[in-house]
């Protein structure tokens, strides 16, 4: 019965905010930002701890409620964006996003090169289900579900309408496998922990990171091409692609864990050139480092 209401709630939200214009919008979800920020006190908690860990006393205490509340401001903008987004076309979407690097997907795609898309939980990730696969080919990512069942019914059906693909984690290593085998390009977002991850140095940090964008890429000889979608104002984006890494340009005995942490490097020099934007909100670091979050 709650989830049924929440579902509601969340239709009669999606019926206001698509028949309200946007500065109307930005302004209540600003305020609703303060809100969250004011008395999500356990979120906050994490997030002050991973950042703490990271940047230590580099940073004043007032940069790092920024980060914070830059965090806080990313997600409640994204759920807006999910909701806008679902009615747009390919050419609506290209007036909001400005791609940079886009030599990198298309030279991959026109010389016929398997392909796996990653990312992090940055900026609007959940574009990679909307903007890729609508302007450069079909997609199949990996995705949690919703514990809310109404909700989750809503985000798979958004998240497949633009010849996206979308598989759980209880499915993924199958589905992951067939897709590369039909020529879809993979989507994966390989930033969170991940308990049978290999272990890299991320921010600084031992962590453990997954590595399946890694074999997959050895085993297809695909090509591993990394891509963020930073916000640039309130409903404009930047997708920004990376150089691809190439399976074969890592080798011996450490191929596995030497391509996971070019990968890992990768979103780490991005999150730091704006860390308001990366997913602090969660227990990254607590595999080998738990006490940060128990202090």
């Amino acid at each position: 019965m709650f989830d049924y209401f929440i579902f509601i709630f969340y239709k009669t939200f999606k019926f206001i905010v698509l028949l309200l214009p946007k500065f109307i919008i930005k302004f209540f979800l600003d305020i609703f930002i303060e809100i969250i920020f004011i008395f999500n006190k356990k979120h906050k908690k994490i997030a002050k701890a991973n950042i703490d860990f990271v940047y230590g006393n580099k940073i004043s205490d007032d940069e790092k409620n920024m980060i914070i509340k830059g965090n806080y401001r990313n997600l409640v903008y994204n759920v807006y964006e999910f909701i806008e987004n679902q009615t747009l076309t390919l050419d609506e979407l290209e007036e909001k996003i400005t791609v940079e690097n886009e030599n990198y997907i298309l030279d991959a795609i026109n010389n016929k090169r398997k392909i796996i898309l990653i990312t992090a939980h940055y900026g609007n990730w959940e574009y990679g289900n909307t903007f890729i696969p609508l302007k450069y080919a079909p997609t199949t990512m990996v995705g949690r579900p919703l514990n809310n069942r109404f909700l989750n019914k809503e985000l798979n059906e958004t998240r497949t309408r633009n010849k996206n693909e979308m598989l759980t984690k209880k499915d993924a290593s199958r589905g992951l496998v067939k897709a590369l085998k039909n020529d879809r390009m993979l989507g994966l977002v390989i930033d969170q922990h991940n308990r049978t991850g290999v272990p890299i140095k991320f921010l600084g940090h031992k962590v453990k990171q997954t590595d399946s964008s890694s074999r997959l890429s050895i085993k297809f000889d695909a090509v591993v091409i990394p891509v963020f979608f930073t916000m640039t104002e309130f409903g404009k984006y930047t997708a920004k692609f990376y150089e691809p890494m190439e399976p074969k340009d890592f080798e011996g005995e450490n191929q596995i864990v030497d391509f996971t942490q070019a990968q890992a490097n990768v979103m780490e020099q991005h999150i730091l050139d704006n860390p308001e934007q990366w997913l602090w909100l969660h227990k990254r670091f607590k595999k080998y480092h738990n006490d940060i979050y128990t202090k």
